[in-house]
């Protein structure tokens, strides 16, 4: 009988065992999805690994646990079930490929003997689905280099500009001989930036200096250079309006002012902005204007494409965000020193650090922000899966953190994310989570409490309840209020978006879940429940539901 060595050294192997051995190869110690009758094969040659499969009873909580374990260890994979698991998680897929997360997303297919012109049971174009959310998206034909696509797939995911990629696997590749080569994938880990010189002049001599730091800066590794940055000369730092993906900058840290949609003095009065790793203002409802008194604005991006999406900048580079801010530093030497405009900079923070509040002017916002607030520490008690949505602005102005490592959160508003999210980030890092989440997430997202549930995890879920969508009651005030302006329109109706007395509420669908919840009732301070919960933790799941005002 060869040996393991000789069969891996012919001139081909199965499908099936070529897909395990990349797997192996590659260091995965967990593999997610809800993989169906076309994926038996690889799952039976996956029970000869070391490699642990996390389940899931919904394609969209593979995906999102993948998109968490990702974020924590650099690069996960997750198996679907042809066109029915491929378009269960697609909204998810959105997610990750809004934050650039480094995930392989493998579906099966029908087999290619029984593919037909008018699809049979099952069957669908599933490189079509998936290519404007991915990276890469290709489709295995019989006979092909499955081991070259693997490598190729999960180069290009963990690549200069990271992101998800997709490949299709008919079921009768998994078990035909697939040609295998040795191959080598090239790589260039070299990051180009241009001359800083004029982005460091600029801001050298402004009086009131803003960096809008959005997420692709942490993932890049630059946060704690910017931090040093900062904290040197004296610039605010903003994180980029609306959801976040990581924290460019700790929450904690003097210098980092929360979430720029909450801040619109800070907004309207810097003279010299640099938007890094952000998407420079690509937000659901864009403002007319920004940043009305700045006279110059850069934009760094690693993505080309991300640019020049929605505004033009003075000056633009598509280069490694972290290797752009080291550059800064080191040429913003000269600049040391100047202890007349340090001053002059420091007055302005400190009158913005006065103004600060929730800068909306909406009710709900104050609401959120007497919850959140307990939550003030969360980050000090492990990592933080953020899916609390018209809240985030709020959550990242409480938290008080001095390290922004453990937060994780979604730009692509795609609800039923962060349940899911939680159970991989507690997987890949192996510490407690705490997952916020609204209750209108917390229904979309409830099938993910079966994976937090089964894996016995270490997650507090806390849910902001505040009887529906808020953030959909929030713009039909706007809405009404327009209309009431011009002497029409009226009272909000909430259609839809009230979910008070309507079908199970979030206690019970948590608890249907196995998970023990407690209920904060409106008024009531959260704390005590949210410190009992992360100490009750360490035996398993657990939740707390803080009931909010319906604004």
């Amino acid at each position: 009988m060869p040996t393991v060595a000789e069969v891996d050294d012919a001139a081909a192997v199965s499908g099936k065992r070529e897909l395990i051995r990349h797997l192996v190869a590659t260091g995965q110690r967990h593999l997610f999805g809800l993989p169906g009758s076309s994926m038996v094969a690889p799952l039976n040659e996956l029970q000869s690994t070391d490699i642990e499969f996390v389940p899931a009873i919904h394609e969209s909580v593979a995906v999102a646990a993948a998109d968490g374990y990702a974020r924590v260890a650099g690069h996960a994979t997750v198996l679907l079930y042809m066109l029915p698991g491929m378009a269960n998680g697609l909204g998810n897929l959105y997610n990750a490929w809004r934050d650039e997360s480094p995930l392989t997303v493998i579906a099966s297919q029908q087999a290619t003997r029984h593919r037909s012109i008018d699809a049979t049971v099952g069957e669908a174009d599933l490189v079509g689905l998936a290519r404007p959310f991915t990276r890469l998206a290709h489709e295995i034909a019989p006979g092909m280099d499955l081991g070259f696509w693997l490598e190729r797939a999960r180069a290009v995911s963990t690549g200069q500009v990271p992101g998800p990629v997709f490949l299709s696997i008919p079921e009768n590749v998994f078990d035909e001989p697939v040609t295998v080569t040795n191959s080598r994938a090239s790589r260039n880990d070299c990051a180009i930036v241009p001359d800083v010189a004029k982005v460091a002049e600029a801001l050298g001599e402004a009086e009131r200096p803003l960096i809008v730091v959005g997420g692709q800066l942490r993932r890049f590794g630059g946060a704690q250079v910017l931090e040093d940055l900062s904290e040197k000369h004296g610039i605010a730092v903003a994180y980029e309006p609306g959801f976040q993906d990581r924290l460019g900058i700790a929450p904690g840290h003097e210098n980092a002012f929360g979430n720029l949609l909450l801040l619109p003095e800070m907004e309207a009065e810097a003279d010299v902005v640099v938007v890094l790793g952000g998407r420079l203002l690509l937000e659901a409802h864009p403002r007319p204007a920004w940043f009305a008194g700045a006279t110059f604005l850069a934009h760094v991006n690693a993505d080309p494409f991300k640019l020049e999406e929605t505004k033009v900048a003075d000056w633009a580079c598509a280069c490694d965000p972290a290797q752009f801010v080291r550059t800064l530093h080191g040429t913003m030497t000269e600049f040391e020193g100047q202890e007349a405009v340090r001053a002059r900079r420091k007055a302005w923070l400190d009158t913005l650090r006065a103004q600060s509040g929730s800068g909306s002017g909406d009710q709900a916002f104050a609401s959120y922000a007497c919850v959140v607030g307990a939550l003030h520490d969360a980050l000090d008690q492990g990592w933080v899966v953020d899916e609390a949505v018209m809240a985030s602005p709020v959550l990242h102005a409480a938290l008080s953190s001095l390290d922004g490592r453990r937060y994780v959160g979604t730009a692509g508003g795609s609800l039923g994310w962060g349940p899911a999210a939680a159970a991989g980030v507690a997987i890949a890092s192996g510490e407690p989570v705490t997952c916020i989440v609204g209750d209108g997430a917390l229904r979309f997202g409830a099938l993910g409490l079966w994976t937090i549930r089964s894996c016995n995890l270490p997650v507090t879920i806390v849910v902001l309840d505040n009887g529906g969508y808020g953030s959909t009651r929030f713009f039909e005030r706007q809405y009404v209020a327009r209309l009431q302006e011009r002497g029409g329109g009226n009272p909000p109706g909430y259609l839809g978006s009230n979910l008070r007395d309507a079908g199970s509420t979030v206690e019970s669908i948590i608890e249907g879940f196995g998970i023990p919840v407690s209920v904060v009732r409106e008024g009531e301070d959260p704390r005590e429940a949210v410190e009992r919960a992360w100490a009750a933790r360490i035996r398993g799941p657990n939740a707390v539901v803080v009931q909010m005002g319906f604004e």
